[in-house]
């Protein structure tokens, strides 16, 4: 695994490499990191950096790597630090046009998300596939399959006070997904974004997801200003986590506890998104 993700690695090292070449921006905001289960907010300030390239082939090739710090008063791992990372990286192409409205892209992703106050130590997915949509001018609407690798790993602090060793903290699988999506123009300078999806391992559901963001072009507020160019994004990301696969023992047995006394997590954002200029 850690050889394919050095493969697919590769190409993004090679162009953020040549500064002309590519598209730089980078994101400063605040957060507040949502355990419902456990009545907890985590709030904290994050930085981003995000890159792009095209290639003269019309491959388009992404990546990005955001750090948030958190202020971790509910201590909800008593060993957490607060710091922790999420990133994705992207390549994408044409496969053919329908129409002039549909198309079907081809695309590989690699995400990335680590040392989470919800315990999520890693999350990694690996997953090529295909993209499917229809372009309006006003809207986009859409669906993605793909398949590949997916791994989430438990931190072992919170799971050691519910009877869970360290040998039951990984679950490493071949894994489906679907997503669905569209994209609104809702004013001149605003849109929103709406997606679902879920990951499958064949015999039962891993993962859901949902995001919702608005992104409003703030070019007439911002301009002069070193965020120039900007735009404010506010999203919403809802997580839900199936526990079932760490169980240490049947669900009936009296002494039964899952691995978590929580399963999902909502990560709220603001902050702004804004070009650099080298």
């Amino acid at each position: 695994m850690k050889s394919l993700l050095f493969v697919f690695s590769l190409p993004f090292l090679c162009f953020a490499s040549t500064v002309y070449a590519v598209e730089w921006r980078m994101t400063l905001g605040a957060h507040d990191f949502i355990v419902e289960q456990a009545d907890s907010h985590t709030f904290g300030a994050g930085v981003g950096f995000f890159v792009s390239h095209t290639t003269e082939s019309s491959v388009f090739l992404s990546g990005r790597i955001n750090t948030y710090f958190d202020i971790d008063n509910d201590e909800l791992d008593p060993d957490h630090i607060p710091i922790w990372f999420q990133s994705d990286f992207v390549a994408e192409g044409k496969l053919a046009d329908l129409s002039e409205r549909v198309f079907i892209d081809w695309f590989v992703g690699l995400d990335d998300r680590r040392n989470t106050v919800s315990s999520v130590e890693k999350l990694q997915k690996l997953m090529p596939g295909v993209n499917i949509g229809w372009n309006n001018q006003a809207y986009v609407i859409g669906v993605n399959a793909s398949v590949g690798y997916y791994f989430l790993e438990i931190d072992d602090d919170v799971p050691r006070n519910r009877g869970y060793g360290r040998g039951g903290l990984r679950n490493e699988t071949s894994a489906a997904s679907v997503q669905v999506y569209t994209r609104i123009d809702v004013g001149e300078n605003a849109d929103l974004s709406i997606s679902a999806q879920q990951w499958h391992d064949g015999d039962d559901w891993l993962q859901n997801k949902y995001v919702m963001a608005f992104t409003y072009n703030a070019k007439r507020w911002l301009e002069g200003s070193w965020f120039e160019g900007g735009l404010l994004v506010f999203d919403i990301e809802h997580t839900e986590y199936n526990l079932d696969p760490y169980d240490n023992r049947p669900k009936d047995d009296p002494d039964y506890l899952p691995i978590l006394p929580w399963d999902n997590d909502t990560f709220v954002r603001a902050y702004v998104d804004f070009p650099l200029n080298w």
